[in-house]
């Protein structure tokens, strides 16, 4: 059954940074994630791990109660009774989030000052391609977080073109020490709005996707 945040009806500029998900909600959430994380090791999807310091159920949670989080603050819709039934998720196929026709595409850092990373390669070391409309930077540690971050897909994109090559040239992260797109906190835009406007469009992109 497909949910609304509880914030469906709030003017958006009441939102604050302390919004904060119900004990009920926060169950179901770990429930969830927990469910889809072990669904996705019966099927044998590779367990993607950066942080060796976290265990793969952990970072799964951490990851996609971030999108709920989101969506539950901005009165988007999503549904907990999902499943892998139909394979296992791909950010090719699956998008995140969607708001106001764009897609979106969650990440979370569990650092004060960490930035958004988007990894060059897949989980399977092939090429990444860059096909959402509007990235977001989720801070904090589940079911705390504490505030969300856009960029645009024209803002990231435009600072990795290289014009010579006609291509994007993602850079090696100095801490990560993984070649990615990465933008630190204060590169990125408070509200969704914002980052919209950055790049002077009104309606979600239609070309092909960058790679």
């Amino acid at each position: 059954m497909q949910t609304r945040g509880a914030s469906f009806k709030e003017d958006i500029k009441t939102m604050t940074k302390d919004f904060k998900l119900t004990d009920e909600k926060i169950k179901d959430i770990v429930k969830f994630c927990d469910a889809i994380y072990d669904r996705s090791r019966e099927l044998q999807v590779k367990d993607y791990i950066l942080d060796r310091s976290r265990t793969g159920k952990e970072i799964n949670l951490q990851g996609m109660g971030a999108e709920i989080w989101y969506k539950e603050k901005h009165g988007l819709p999503y549904n907990l009774d999902a499943t892998l039934d139909a394979g296992p998720r791909s950010y090719k196929k699956d998008v995140d989030c969607v708001r106001d026709g764009f897609k979106l595409e969650v990440k979370q850092t569990s650092y004060p000052t960490g930035c958004l990373f988007i990894a060059s390669v897949d989980h399977y070391n092939r090429p990444r391609k860059l096909i959402s409309d509007m990235y977001v930077l989720i801070i904090g540690n589940f079911p705390n977080y504490s505030n969300d971050l856009h960029i645009s897909d024209v803002t990231l994109t435009n600072k990795y073109f290289d014009k010579t090559s006609n291509a994007l040239c993602p850079t090696m992260h100095p801490k990560i020490g993984k070649f990615g797109y990465h933008v630190e906190q204060d590169e990125m835009y408070e509200t969704f709005e914002e980052a919209v406007k950055s790049d002077g469009r009104t309606t979600k992109r239609n070309a092909p996707a960058l790679s």
